[in-house]
């Protein structure tokens, strides 16, 4: 019945565009197999039998502009896996000034900071780190007037990048950072969806963009986009392969602040895990779902919990749209579209697509006020809009932040999980993706103190350690894992991403 209603719904639009619909396009509800593309472009971890470890970081720094740019400073962790020493090349890349080089001593089985701030003041700075050994893994650490997060770097460069919960409201501001690292220029267009309209649209001025070798570019997404609350983006590159980010911003001037960077995601998958979300007090989660090709997609949410699977909801996603779900407390339950009910605290979701068409899933935290346009907090928790000169003065004493995190597509036996040092707790979360318990391992280089939690099948644990150092997590079946950090009494939500080692030739 849902398909039927999604193309009722797609019916008058279309005629008025195309003026024609084929008979056989209604009728074509369930794909064949061989129609059907999945992307697996998750980064990872090279193992003992590569010779060299190379990674692409789309921001290391970002300086705000009049009209144009984000401030953002950036520490790099890089993170050595191996035994054996080795040195690490940082290339700081800019549209405005020539390659600077940065090298970097990172011993066996440790993690060296690497604040970029100290090296270059320029609007917008890109990285390229290498290493001429196997097992070395980048990550960032990036702040903002609005609050921190972590991001992972990427190990891979591609040709289609999905966007994840961005938004456009009077509130907030939107930027994409794309990175072309090539050494020729790359070609991209630009295409978004959102919750107001039916499938995709292209503004022309965002379409056949060139991004020059070796160069980034940012693009603000409210001056190019209708105002929207939640909204997709496909960075799709008609020649060459580049990495691009996601920086997100809300100013407080209805309520909401917080600052969130997240490396775009490049896969499409048929299954996606959310092992860290929590919903509590002043706490706020949604969900997601992008459906990049020409079908209807039938998903299934599965929320998990310590005793296992605690129940599913359905949802579709119409071709080349977006279906956003609310997360709510249980207590506030009543019969609403899109929406899903929890009990307070800690819990995972698993996103399965039932009928085999690849979605991508991004989840977004917030904390503190939640007031939005149109929808404003009280007076005492709003913010008076900035001046271009002036300095950002957040409330001393006031929890805030905003994370977005894409989902992982597959589970695996081994993780990295490499945290800034930001003191207090962070809780790592761990999901059994399989139905198997089992023992998770999980140990801290240079720390000899090591954890061992046993996880039911299809259940999720939690571990609350200091913040800090490199931690590696194993396990006999494959899990998804994710850790969350609140600053105390102050403005800073960050979800942190793993890194999965590669899989031995």
């Amino acid at each position: 019945m849902r398909v039927l209603t999604f193309f009722a719904r797609l019916l008058v639009p279309l005629l008025i565009v195309a003026g024609l619909i084929a008979d056989s396009g209604l009728e074509r509800a369930v794909p064949e197999a061989s129609e059907i593309q999945v992307f697996d472009t998750e980064s990872s971890i090279s193992g003992s039998s590569a010779l060299t470890s190379t990674w692409y970081c789309p921001t290391a720094h970002s300086r705000e502009l009049a009209e144009s740019g984000i401030d953002a400073e950036v520490d790099l962790l890089v993170t050595n896996t191996s035994a054996e020493p080795t040195r690490v090349t940082v290339y700081l890349v800019s549209p405005t000034s020539p390659l600077e080089s940065i090298y970097l001593e990172v011993p066996g089985l440790a993690s060296r900071s690497l604040p970029i701030a100290e090296y270059t003041d320029d609007e917008l700075v890109s990285a390229l780190v290498e290493a001429p050994s196997s097992g070395v893994a980048v990550t960032r650490s990036i702040r903002s007037p609005y609050g921190l997060d972590a991001a992972l770097c990427s190990s891979l460069v591609a040709d289609e990048w999905y966007v994840l919960s961005a938004d456009t409201q009077a509130d907030a501001s939107g930027h994409l950072v794309i990175y072309n690292p090539l050494p020729t220029d790359a070609v991209i267009d630009l295409t978004f969806a959102s919750e107001a309209e039916v499938g995709s649209y292209a503004p022309s001025e965002l379409t056949g963009i060139v991004i020059p070798a070796a160069s980034s570019l940012s693009i603000r997404l409210d001056d190019n986009v209708r105002r929207r609350q939640l909204l997709t983006a496909v960075v799709k590159a008609r020649f060459g392969r580049v990495v691009v980010d996601h920086l997100q911003t809300f100013n407080g001037s209805s309520g909401r602040v917080g600052f969130s960077a997240t490396l775009a995601s490049a896969t499409r998958s048929t299954s996606w895990h959310h092992p860290a979300l929590r919903l509590e007090k002043d706490e706020r989660v949604a969900l997601v779902l992008f459906n990049p090709t020409e079908f209807v997609a039938e998903t299934e949410l599965q929320i998990s919990s310590g005793e296992g699977k605690v129940k599913s909801v359905f949802a579709s996603v119409g071709p080349f749209d977006l279906t956003g779900i609310n997360i709510l407390p249980l207590e506030d339950e009543e019969l609403a579209t899109n929406t899903l009910f929890v009990s307070p605290g800690n819990f995972g979701i698993t996103v399965k697509s039932l009928n085999g068409v690849p979605i991508v899933s991004a989840a977004e935290l917030g904390a503190g006020p939640i007031g939005s346009p149109g929808q404003e907090s009280d007076d005492s928790e709003l913010l008076e809009p900035q001046e271009e000169s002036e300095k950002v003065e957040l409330p001393k004493g006031r929890v805030s932040g905003l994370s977005i995190l894409n989902g992982t597509p597959e589970g695996s036996g081994t993780w990295m999980l490499a945290a800034p040092n930001l003191g207090g707790q962070m809780l790592i979360s761990v999901l059994n993706t399989s139905g198997r318990g089992e023992d998770v391992y999980l140990s801290r280089f240079g720390d000899r103190a090591n954890y061992r939690v046993n996880v039911p099948g299809n259940s999720m644990r939690q571990l609350s350690v200091g913040t800090g150092g490199t931690w590696e997590i194993k396990s006999e079946v494959p899990i998804a894992i994710a850790a969350l950090h609140q600053k105390t009494l102050a403005a800073g939500l960050m979800s942190i991403a793993p890194v999965k080692f590669g899989v031995e030739e």
